[in-house]
């Protein structure tokens, strides 16, 4: 049997039908997935692409969710679009690839746009590093090439909040023991007397005992009673942090890093807690920011916009020594600040900053220096 009787016999058997049909299928499917990638790429100026974070700023330690959105803006539907996008290592994402070069999280997502479609997708981020992210493109895969598209987003990621106990000690003189005849925030623990309910006055105010005993004929113009407590009168509060080393001082580079931020973690939550106080916050510091500046600086303000801003100066700021630390304290000096509590947070106490110190304290204000002390040190301090 030669080869040719073989092969007729093959082609007349069912099975070779069957064949036939299959690579016939096979090779129709490819040319139209070719024809429809060809197309494709004539309608990718249909797209519109944009990415959001839910919130504009959070704490180190916390979520956040990126918000994609796209758009398809023609009639042609477009299938199997991978969105591609690098992100910064401190921002962790559950669902990522690895980039080529293995050195920044790649988050792909896959859409199917039908005509005239709009799909938003969410993603959470763990947010493990303080810092000022800006997020520029993204880039849309089409037959082998990356199509890049423009989409902007930005966050802000302030320190992180730290327990109660591990800053008290740069709060312990803060004053605002003074009485006042305009009520900023109660003291809960100062009881100074009884009076009528006003407007305004909360249900938590309210002395039942007191009220009970009050008879309905009697001259009181309200029968509701309330406790009169003692109020403390608004402060000033400067806070300064110096990231100088002076010569001679050794620390190896994490160190110092991990010290930084400590203390910008003071920082972050005496503002807070002093804002919601009813204190005026300003801050000052001698380090570097994106821009090229040498130094920041915020005169006290109580607003929450003000804290807000300085939130975000403390997000992006560059943990690196600026300009002279004397010379940000002999501003507020040639200003005559005073009557302000400052809170100074350092790696060493310089002679230079005595002295200005000194000058500071002639002028009214008090003074509280607080070391930025290693972790393990300040565990153990507040252990003994």
């Amino acid at each position: 049997m030669n080869w040719l009787e073989v092969l007729a016999r093959v082609v007349a058997s069912p099975a070779f039908d069957v064949a036939l049909v299959v690579l016939g299928a096979a090779l129709a499917v490819f040319l139209l997935c070719r024809l429809y990638l060809r197309l494709r790429t004539g309608h990718l100026g249909n797209v519109e692409y944009e990415r959001t974070f839910s919130e504009l700023g959070v704490y180190e330690g916390e979520e956040v969710e990126l918000i994609e959105t796209i758009r398809n803006r023609g009639l042609f539907p477009l299938l199997f679009l991978d969105v591609e996008s690098y992100l910064p290592p401190s921002l962790r994402v559950r669902d990522y690839a690895t980039g080529k070069d293995d050195s920044m999280p790649v988050l792909i997502s896959r859409f199917h746009l039908m005509p005239y479609t709009q799909i938003r997708r969410r993603h959470k981020l763990r947010c493990t590093a303080r810092g000022y992210y800006e997020l520029q493109t993204a880039s849309i895969y089409d037959r082998g090439g990356a199509v890049p598209m423009e989409s902007h987003a930005e966050l802000y990621v302030y320190p992180k909040v730290i327990p109660m106990e591990l800053y008290r000690l740069a709060v312990g003189r803060m004053q605002g023991e003074y009485t006042a005849l305009r009520p900023l925030y109660s003291d809960p623990f100062s009881l100074s007397g009884i009076r009528d309910y006003r407007f305004g006055d909360t249900v938590s105010h309210i002395n039942f005992k007191a009220s009970a005993r009050v008879p309905l004929s009697g001259s009181s113009a309200s029968p509701l009673k309330v406790n009169q407590r003692d109020f403390c009168a608004s402060r000033r509060l400067m806070i300064y942090m110096d990231f100088h080393l002076p010569v001679g001082t050794i620390m190896d580079g994490e160190d110092y890093e991990r010290r930084a931020e400590q203390g910008l973690s003071f920082c972050s939550a005496l503002m807070r807690d002093a804002v919601f106080s009813g204190y005026a916050v300003g801050f000052a510091a001698n380090c570097k920011m994106p821009d090229g500046a040498q130094s920041i600086r915020y005169a006290p303000d109580s607003s929450e916009a003000h804290l807000l801003e300085m939130m975000r100066a403390l997000a992006a700021l560059l943990p690196r020594d600026g300009a002279s630390f004397a010379s940000l304290l002999e501003h507020d000096i040639v200003d005559g600040m005073s009557d302000t509590e400052v809170v100074i947070f350092c790696y060493v106490q310089g002679e230079d900053m005595l002295t200005r110190l000194a000058e500071l304290s002639r002028l009214g204000n008090s003074i509280k220096v607080v070391p930025l002390e290693a972790a393990d040190e300040r565990e153990e301090a507040y252990d003994e």
